[in-house]
């Protein structure tokens, strides 16, 4: 395994060396907002962070595993075809933005526009996992894959404003309470338990394997799915639409 100090490096060093390496498996330590780490990539490698990656982490990226040991920036999975990213900590805005594949574990909290503009394309279906609550704007503009809201250890609402706004595809899976004002009013709210949890359980067992939380805790509290009624939803906004 290569084992790489972020701190002896400037921004564009750092990239340059990660992009030049030829090992599978990486360690960067030393982390502290250095941005665009793994952007871009196209491989199968393995990628340990100690620290806090900055903005756009794998952000297009096509394949590659990342475990970060902290906190993560914005931008986090952005665009990316597939691959998998596992935050020991919490993320900042916008992560998941675009997604086209690949899946996203977080064991804590997400900012604000988690997973917008997700969508998914024949066998590419993206998912994001959040252990905590999330920010406004949740699932906007969501065309397709799966965001996941669990609620474990929080006292933040589980959702901020406008969850699910102009969402046109895909679902959302929210973890016990949840502020109903905060969901747009386009989205039909399903409770649901046991076998109709089949969908997502295996997303479920592996967070509790990544972060050490008992599946059984996780399933003592009711799923609400959330998907879109009209998904045409600004149809009637456009000038010339005849229904």
């Amino acid at each position: 395994m290569a084992v790489i100090d972020a701190s002896k490096y400037s921004q564009q060093e750092l990239i340059n060396i990660l992009n030049n390496l030829t090992d599978d498996d990486i360690e960067i330590t030393g982390l502290c907002g250095q941005r665009y780490v793994a952007c871009g990539w196209k491989n199968q490698k393995r990628l340990i962070l100690e620290g806090v990656p900055g903005n756009n982490l794998a952000a297009f990226a096509d394949g590659p595993e990342i475990i970060v040991h902290g906190n993560a920036q914005e931008g986090v999975g952005n665009t990316m075809s597939s691959g998998h990213i596992q935050v020991h900590g919490r993320v900042g805005d916008i992560a998941g933005y675009g997604m086209r594949g690949g899946e996203l574990f977080v064991k804590e909290h997400a900012g604000y526009r988690l997973g917008i503009h997700m969508k998914a394309y024949q066998d590419h279906k993206p998912v994001i996992v959040v252990g905590g609550s999330v920010g406004a704007f949740a699932g906007e503009y969501m065309a397709g894959g799966t965001i996941i809201v669990l609620g474990i250890n929080t006292i933040q609402p589980l959702i901020g404003h406008y969850c699910g706004t102009g969402m046109y595809g895909g679902e959302i899976y929210l973890r016990g309470d949840y502020p109903v004002k905060h969901v747009a009013p386009n989205i039909e709210k399903v409770v649901i338990s046991g076998k109709e949890l089949d969908n997502i359980i295996d997303y479920l067992h592996r967070y509790s394997i990544y972060f050490k939380y008992p599946l059984e805790k996780i399933l003592d509290e009711q799923f609400t799915r959330l998907t879109v009624q009209n998904v045409r939803p600004f149809a009637g906004l456009y000038a010339g639409f005849v229904s």
